[in-house]
């Protein structure tokens, strides 16, 4: 039994075309397994064929959804345009849900609008807060670790971002989020400049 003969069609086919790709071709002991356990080569290159065929529909498709969608078109309208002689229609009406739902996400994540600002600017003072005292706790505990004191404002400002993702709904590709993660951190380099006058 050779080492291929495990695997999966899917799993095959990508260890063979990862060898064309990397090497130019491919090895002696799965072209054997592939014309001696998997019908012949040349079925196994139609089957890889189909599937490049596939998914090269599945891109074209994409792309259209993706121009209807900012075209501001319904997900009835882009069903309705959108033909294909490979794809189902319950593939492509899959793809279309599922693609209008991405994208929707990804716009709805990219904006800034009053609620995202107002809501970044009051978690970068909470998250500041919170993750300042963390910080503070962390150094009472270990106080060896006062040394890395700036260092910790590393894991400080993940702290930050993610109070303030939890707050806005929203990751750190949105500009407002960012910038408040950020400021968040300046606040905590100046309650840590405090604490240490105050101690002193």
């Amino acid at each position: 039994m050779g080492f291929y003969s495990s695997f999966s069609e899917q799993d095959l086919i990508i260890a063979y075309t990862n060898q064309i790709d990397h090497q130019g071709k491919a090895n002696e002991e799965i072209l054997e397994e592939i014309s001696a356990r998997r019908g012949s080569l040349e079925n196994f290159h139609a089957i890889i064929e189909k599937q490049n065929e596939i998914q090269n529909e599945r891109n074209r498709i994409i792309r259209e959804i993706h121009q209807y969608f900012m075209d501001k078109q319904s997900q009835n309208e882009c069903l309705s345009k959108i033909k294909s002689d490979i794809l189902s229609r319950e593939d492509i009406h899959l793809l279309v849900r599922a693609k209008y739902s991405q994208i929707h996400k990804n716009v709805e994540n990219l904006k800034i609008d009053s609620k995202t600002i107002l809501y970044s600017l009051i978690g970068a003072i909470i998250a500041s807060i919170i993750s300042t005292i963390t910080i503070l706790l962390i150094l009472y505990q270990f106080i060896f670790l006062s040394v890395f004191a700036f260092a910790l404002l590393i894991p400080a400002y993940i702290i930050n971002y993610w109070i303030i993702r939890l707050i806005t709904g929203k990751t750190r590709v949105n500009l407002a989020v960012f910038i408040a993660s950020f400021l968040a951190t300046v606040l905590n380099c100046v309650y840590f400049f405090l604490v240490i006058n105050s101690a002193h």
